[in-house]
């Protein structure tokens, strides 16, 4: 049985239905569950079971790779921010590619730099998705805290950076390496003020930095919970421009 021919309408609207699915995907909430559990999987759950340590650089890019793609693609909807996110991403990725062929260290400082705008770039999207006009659901919930995750890694970085532009700043019971992934203990113990002590800040900047740090991860959690009960709050006023009985 042959079917009748396809329309240029139904072509048109079949176009513009993928396209629609395609951004509502990109859209969708369900990103940022998704980059919550990439965040926990690349940062806790892979250096808990040892993989990647024997190509601890390599696994750190190519962890770095997809979270910034992830980050960037969940700003799809948004057509500026997703064209300012994109440029700046592949510029980023640019630069933390080209470590592998460029070995100084004003390149270096410049990457960690550059990685440190990027992780600024993650949370105001991730932001900008979360207090989004809605509903209030888990999602936006896991949303929030993958941007609690991005500042401890931010802030991880910013450490990296001092300690490499005025060595000495820290002070451990074990050698300091450049390793970022020790910094990232370093950084989420200060910011759930958990401070186990075995790193110690010992200059002002680095003392500073650490006090900022746990009053930063203290304010942010208080709010934050202040403004996702404001916007459940609002869920449920109605709709003004409603009629009653609608």
């Amino acid at each position: 049985m042959l079917h009748p021919p396809i329309t240029k309408e139904q072509r048109h609207h079949a176009v513009h239905r993928t396209r629609t699915l395609i951004t509502q995907t990109w859209e969708s909430q369900l990103n940022l569950s998704f980059f919550l559990a990439l965040l926990v999987t690349t940062v806790f759950v892979m250096p808990a079971l040892g993989l990647g340590q024997r190509h601890l650089h390599l696994a750190s890019d190519i962890a770095y790779t997809v979270i910034l793609i992830s980050g960037v693609a969940i700003a799809w909807g948004q057509r500026r921010l997703f064209t300012v996110a994109l440029c700046f991403g592949i510029f980023s990725l640019c630069v933390k590619w080209s470590g592998w062929w460029i070995g100084t260290e004003q390149f270096y400082l410049f990457h960690e730099i550059v990685t440190l705008l990027s992780m600024a770039l993650l949370c105001y999207i991730l932001l900008f998705q979360v207090f989004r006009r809605g509903n209030m659901t888990s999602m936006r919930v896991q949303g929030a805290l993958a941007v609690y995750l991005v500042i401890g890694l931010g802030w991880a970085h910013l450490y990296l950076l001092l300690n490499q532009l005025k060595p000495g700043s820290f002070q451990g019971s074990v050698p300091l390496t450049t390793s970022v992934q020790e910094w990232y203990y370093f950084s989420f113990c200060t910011l759930t003020t958990l401070g186990y002590g075995d790193i110690i800040p010992i200059h002002p900047i680095s003392r500073s930095l650490a006090i900022g740090e746990a009053l930063f991860g203290q304010l942010y959690l208080a709010v934050l919970i202040a403004r996702l009960i404001a916007l459940e709050v609002m869920s449920w006023q109605p709709d003004p421009a409603s009629k009653p009985g609608e």
